[in-house]
């Protein structure tokens, strides 16, 4: 079969999410980060860098930032920086620093940039992924610089309908490890 471009996996993957109700991105996101628990290096990681959920029915971080704060756990968050176009890396001590800002997407109000070296896991946003890891985002390419420059697993947490049969990765595309879905966790590596 003939791989569809990104363009249109985008397109046909934001479509079926943005129709998706509260509920449902609520009840989706808990079987999720169910699953998320399993992973033994979710639980061994001490520091954990996360997207914070910002997007329309994106898979909610909120509850996993919440727990990680509680458990005692450093979250990084990403910051945009528009002009040199990547992501900096913001130590969060509170889900009350979030405010809205590049992309709608909300970040600290404070930055407390991090060594990346430090990240145990990465917990990645996507758009559309398929089992070998690769992933569609929203075409900035800010994660995948960011993914380059990392060693430790990183995660994709998507529903079910976001897995594809294949994606045709660009030059500098950087594959997850792991794929977590409501249903399964889908490891990458040797696919």
């Amino acid at each position: 079969m003939m791989s569809k471009d990104k363009q249109s996996i985008r397109r046909e993957i934001l479509s079926i999410r943005n129709s998706l109700s509260r509920d449902e991105v609520n009840e989706r996101s808990k079987l999720i980060f169910e699953n998320l628990k399993k992973l033994s290096f979710f639980a061994s990681a001490d520091v954990i860098h996360t997207y914070v959920s910002s997007k329309k029915n994106e898979v909610d971080t909120v509850e996993i930032i919440r727990y990680l704060l509680s458990s005692g756990k450093k979250v990084i968050v990403p910051v945009v920086n528009k002009e040199r176009k990547v992501l900096l890396h913001s130590r969060l001590e509170s889900l009350s620093e979030l405010k809205p800002s590049t992309f709608g997407i909300l970040e600290p109000g404070v930055i407390r940039e991090v060594d990346i070296a430090k990240i145990d896991l990465v917990l990645v946003p996507a758009v559309a992924v398929d089992r070998r890891g690769n992933r569609i985002g929203f075409g900035g390419g800010y994660y995948d610089k960011f993914l380059n420059q990392v060693k430790c697993p990183k995660v994709a947490l998507v529903y079910d309908f976001q897995v594809v049969d294949e994606i045709t990765p660009s030059p500098g595309d950087v594959p997850v490890d792991f794929i977590v879905t409501e249903s399964e966790i889908i490891s990458c590596a040797g696919t």
